[in-house]
């Protein structure tokens, strides 16, 4: 019998947060979403109102995982640049505050199967966006679109 070293994880949306001009859809994903401390999320928000891309200064849609992998963080930052690509900053948290992970490589990872149940919802929540004319009313309906479950 094998045992399965992959349990299920939780995604658990937690609301809008803002920076400057930049709206992001903000989701916990953990084993526990309760593990995922208040402390931890202020210090991922100071990483990103403080991040190079300058969230504050674009006018952008996007959104955030808080992944919680053991007793580190993956800080996955998603914006659409209001096209069809998907654009990411990804910071990890292993010295007690979130840095930059340097992945200037020819190959390299993008999402694990837990983050792709929200990248999935996100994807289509987009193309449904795209579709749209785009105003205040369309934006506030991509961003009430939240994924809410076990991945």
């Amino acid at each position: 019998m094998k045992v399965n070293s992959y349990p299920s994880k939780h995604a658990v949306p937690k609301g809008i947060f803002s920076v400057g001009k930049t709206r992001f859809k903000w989701y916990d994903l953990a084993e526990d979403p309760t593990n995922v401390s208040t402390q931890d999320i202020n210090h991922a928000r100071l990483c990103i109102e403080n991040a190079q891309e300058k969230f504050q200064d674009i006018e952008d849609l996007g959104f955030v995982i808080m992944h919680r992998c053991g007793e580190n963080y993956l800080l996955l930052v998603c914006t659409w640049r209001s096209e069809n690509e998907l654009w990411e900053s990804v910071y990890y948290n292993g010295s007690g505050k979130f840095e930059i992970w340097d992945r200037n490589k020819n190959h390299l990872p993008t999402y694990c199967v837990w983050e792709m149940g929200i990248v999935y919802h996100e994807s289509q929540a987009w193309k449904r966006f795209l579709g749209t004319t785009r105003e205040d009313k369309d934006k506030k309906q991509y961003l009430s679109d939240l994924f809410e479950g076990e991945v």
